[in-house]
């Protein structure tokens, strides 16, 4: 009979060393164990506190997003568009605002639930944003004027920024559940920390000079905030905020996995079905969401000459206006005589060259509403089923089975073309910077190719039946004519540069150029439409053998599970052979063609705008470059009219290809290499010492030291 040795002598003699690494897990600290204790004591004893805490949130997010009577899911989608647009627009500027409208609207033809998504995380982001406000900026306050509130402040940033969210959301959920509200608090958590420091740091950053002498002045310490130094750190306050909405958008992935809906629930869902093309939509979506915040909440130099800043300053005025004089800068001196400075007058070349653009325009609109096609859609016909027969039926150029978006697009630059024609004659350098000679040049040669495009586009060979009317070649004579009168205005108007051009070839250029016509050759051989129509990828062929392999399993019912079955691996293996119709295929529309051409165009005139013919005449270069931007505009116009026009009236099962968005990105290559120079000529001024023309001053100096004149005289 053997005898055993007890289990704690064994334990003893079986024990690590000191010097072994396994020696640390016999002295284990409980920390974690700590943590779930008290989390599980909170979450028993305090529940009116955790309800008090969540009170907010819920109710703003309820307010904002889950009102089913009246939030931003009920709300037609036209107006949250308009409302957004509205603000970007006061907040910044036109360009910004039109901007936004053109993303938001983006996000939600990118497929189905992309806008309810889209609008639910801008509501998100707007609660988590606003709560971060309300309580880092008075934090960030106390934080740059009491150094002892710094003090506790800091440390507790740091851990909130170094320690991972995924540490504090077990927490969280823990106390508040699943969903919106906990994402939000988590996305609170891990946002508000730069808000807090940039508004401390701004408020520290105030000269303390400025402080004294107010202080000197008798002004309480209230005023002193108010009136001192938040003003003086509110570019560092307004940049807090910009960085708190990036992290919220950034959050909004891990609030897909606290169960929060939004574009980051689509991201989730997409990863989770390893689903490449819903996680390519919804990261778009959220890239765009991103951007027009981003955008919207951004400082672009000095503020006080926006819009929104005016109305406030005469509002604020409206009962003594006088105010408004006593706050303008006063002049210090006599004022001296100033030479007058007016703009080149309109040369006769600009004169006729105008003059036809505006014919051009014209005709191009006209051809809008002529007949371009007819007895089917020519693009259309494509992706819609009933427009494959529409004998003794006629559409004009906006009609959806007619030119689409190919007309719209004709309609939209042809009025641009009238209006800079017309704003160019009546006051040349006036007005909005976009209604010049270039503007028409550039909208001109768009006109022209985007409606060659469709006049050269091969319809589906799925119809049998289909004419083509005279509307897509009188839009691109049209077209023709307004850019050949464009290209004379552009040569013939007074320009200069704000600043010499570079005495250097711009070799950066010259790659762009090259870029593009990698892109259109690559777009060209890609597919540009993708028919996953049950009734096109099942051939005749599979279709009669399927038949016959019913009626074979109707005769012999023991037939019937195996021929089941190779029906359905005769359905699934047609299905994985999708009809690609690549740029350059003849059952295609073959539009791989005049993109390439087009490409190569811009390429070519990126060689003088580059400078590689000599530097000398910057005017010319100038010249140059707005013609390589009207060629990228009508590149562009290519592939994003066949996207616009096939979205319009697809099938289900039916989808535009990526070659025509590479060509898209080609013709923005191109307009992008040309924008620098574009933006650095205005119409040359012209001084004299004596006023013998009306001043047409665009300087804002001088023009305030003319008013200084006129009320100091």
């Amino acid at each position: 009979m053997s005898i055993q040795q007890p289990m704690g002598i064994l334990a003893q003699s079986e024990r690590p060393g000191f010097f072994d690494n396994e020696v640390l897990d016999e002295f284990t600290v409980p920390f974690g164990e700590w943590v779930a204790q008290m989390v599980f004591w909170i979450n028993s004893n305090m529940d009116p506190i955790l309800q008090a805490f969540k009170a907010p949130f819920s109710f703003l997010m309820w307010l904002i997003v889950d009102n089913r009577s009246f939030s931003i899911l009920t709300v037609p989608w036209i107006f949250v568009v308009l409302f957004i647009a509205l603000i970007a627009t006061l907040s910044r500027n036109i360009k910004v605002g039109a901007s936004v409208a053109l993303a938001l609207t983006l996000c939600g033809l990118l497929g189905p639930q992309h806008w309810d998504e889209t609008a639910k995380t801008i509501g998100m982001i707007f609660v988590s944003v606003v709560l971060c406000a309300l309580i880092g900026i008075p934090l960030g306050i106390l934080s740059g004027r009491f150094d002892s509130v710094w003090n506790v402040i800091r440390p507790t940033l740091d851990a909130m920024q170094v320690v991972h969210s995924f540490v504090y959301m077990l927490p969280v959920v823990f106390f508040f559940g699943i969903g919106e509200v906990s994402a939000t608090m988590v996305t609170m958590v891990f946002a508000i920390p730069p808000l807090i420091r940039l508004t401390n740091l701004g408020i520290r950053q105030v000269p303390e000079d400025v402080v004294e002498a107010s202080r000197a002045f008798g002004a309480p310490e209230l005023r002193v905030l108010t009136d001192v130094q938040l003003p003086l750190a509110r570019p560092a306050i307004m940049t807090g905020l910009n960085q708190t909405l990036l992290l919220s958008i950034s959050m909004l992935g891990i609030a897909a996995l606290m169960g929060a809906g939004g574009l980051g629930l689509l991201v989730f869902r997409a990863i989770n079905n390893l689903n490449t093309g819903l996680a390519a939509s919804a990261g778009l979506a959220l890239f765009l969401v991103a951007v027009v915040l981003d955008r919207i909440s951004q400082r672009e130099g000095d503020e006080d000459g926006q819009l929104i800043s005016r109305i406030r300053r005469a509002w604020g005025a409206r009962k003594n206006p006088e105010v408004l004089l006593e706050n303008a800068p006063v002049a210090a001196a006599p004022v001296r005589k100033k030479a007058v400075v007016t703009l080149a007058p309109l040369t006769g070349g600009e004169r006729t060259g105008l003059a036809l653009g505006a014919v051009g325009g014209v005709i191009a609109v006209i051809s809008a509403f002529l007949t371009w096609n007819s007895d089917a859609g020519w693009i259309s016909g494509y992706a819609r089923r009933s427009d494959e027969n529409l004998v003794g039926m006629a559409f004009n150029g906006i009609d959806a089975s007619g030119g689409s978006w190919y007309g719209f697009t004709v309609i939209a630059l042809g009025l641009l073309i009238l209006a800079s024609a017309i704003n160019t004659i009546v006051q040349p350098g006036r007005g909005p910077r976009f209604l010049s000679p270039e503007t028409a040049t550039i909208a001109g040669i768009g006109i022209f190719l985007s409606s060659l495009s469709f006049w050269l586009a091969d319809p589906s060979y799925l119809i049998q039946t289909i004419s083509q009317g005279p509307g897509p070649l009188v839009a691109a004579a049209g077209g023709l004519l307004a850019t050949v009168g464009g290209t004379m205005a552009t040569f013939a108007a007074p320009y200069a540069p704000n600043r010499p051009l570079p005495d250097k070839i711009a070799w950066s250029r010259l790659f762009t150029g090259a870029v593009v016509i990698a892109f259109v050759v690559i777009g060209g051989f890609s597919g540009w439409s993708f028919d996953e129509r049950a009734d096109v990828i099942i051939t005749p062929e599979i279709q009669e053998e399927i038949e016959r392999l019913k009626e074979e399993a109707g005769d012999d019912p023991a037939l019937q599970a195996a021929n089941a079955q190779r029906i359905s691996n005769l359905a699934n293996g047609a299905r994985q052979e999708d009809v690609i119709l690549d740029g350059f295929n003849g059952d295609g529309a073959g539009l791989g063609w005049p993109s390439i051409i087009a490409g190569l165009a811009g390429m070519l005139l990126i060689i003088p705008g580059a400078g590689l013919l000599g530097q000398s005449e910057e005017q010319r270069r100038w010249a140059w470059n707005v013609l390589v931007a009207g060629v990228g505009v009508g590149t562009a116009l290519i592939g994003a009219n066949w996207i616009a026009t096939i979205s319009r009236v697809a099938d289900s099962n039916y989808f535009s290809g990526v070659g025509a968005f590479l060509v898209l990105v080609a013709g923005v290559l191109l307009v992008m290499s040309a924008r620098s120079v574009l933006l650095e000529f205005n119409r040359r001024k012209v001084y004299s010492d004596t006023p013998a023309a009306p001043v047409v001053e665009t300087d804002d100096v001088l023009r305030d030291e003319q008013e200084l004149a006129g009320i100091s005289s």
